[in-house]
């Protein structure tokens, strides 16, 4: 679609233009390589401001509402996938307490321990937001995370060998952000898409 100059004049780098019933609105995007393919797909950052000729770019008036909430994501999202199968395994043999071992557990591995503070800062306590970090636990389920710690750093260390600590590092600099009562995920660069690819991760909604 041609566009009248006076329109074009704002579209600049990393922006795009959509014409909706004859008015011409402003967005900020960028460009994301489709996994598997060489094909590249455009992907919204956000809206700008409405085009007019008589005023120009006229800025969204869009406000903060609410608390922005910001949570750890990608690593304790893929940690939780690629050991599924731990996972079920507690769920057969310790099923009223699967939940806490297997959160524990990779709170451990992440951070070195687990409690209210770290699970409350991460997507893990929107996953599973009936956990109590505060109550104490009893020897049985100690035990429990102790051996699910040691079974998901060991099948970690299998999975991405010498590389494990930079494949942790990338992950966890994704990010889920609850702004205005939506989600957002943080940007995904080409390394974090290589990894997303090649263990073939799910970000969940």
């Amino acid at each position: 679609m041609a566009y009248p100059e006076w329109v074009l004049k704002h579209k600049t780098k990393g922006t795009y233009i959509n014409c909706v019933s004859g008015k011409y609105y402003l967005y900020a995007a960028h460009s994301e390589r489709i996994p598997g393919t060489m094909k590249v797909k455009r992907v919204s950052d956000g809206y700008i401001g409405r085009i007019t000729e008589r005023d120009g770019l006229i800025p969204s008036k869009d406000k903060v509402s609410s608390d922005i909430l910001i949570y750890e994501y990608g690593l304790p999202c893929t940690i939780l996938q690629l050991c599924e199968n731990i996972y079920k395994g507690f769920k057969k043999t310790s099923p009223k307490n699967a939940d806490l071992i297997m959160v524990s557990s990779i709170l451990n591995v992440i951070y070195g321990s687990s409690s209210s503070i770290v699970f409350n800062r991460n997507y893990l306590s929107i996953h599973f937001p009936s956990l109590n970090f505060a109550k104490k636990v009893s020897d049985h389920v100690s035990t429990n995370i102790g051996r699910g710690t040691a079974m998901i750093n060991d099948y970690m260390d299998k999975l991405m060998g010498e590389n494990r600590a930079a494949i942790f590092d990338v992950l966890a600099g994704l990010y889920k952000v609850c702004l205005n009562n939506k989600w957002y995920l943080s940007r995904e660069d080409e390394n974090l898409l290589s990894i997303k690819e090649k263990y073939n991760l799910k970000w969940k909604e």
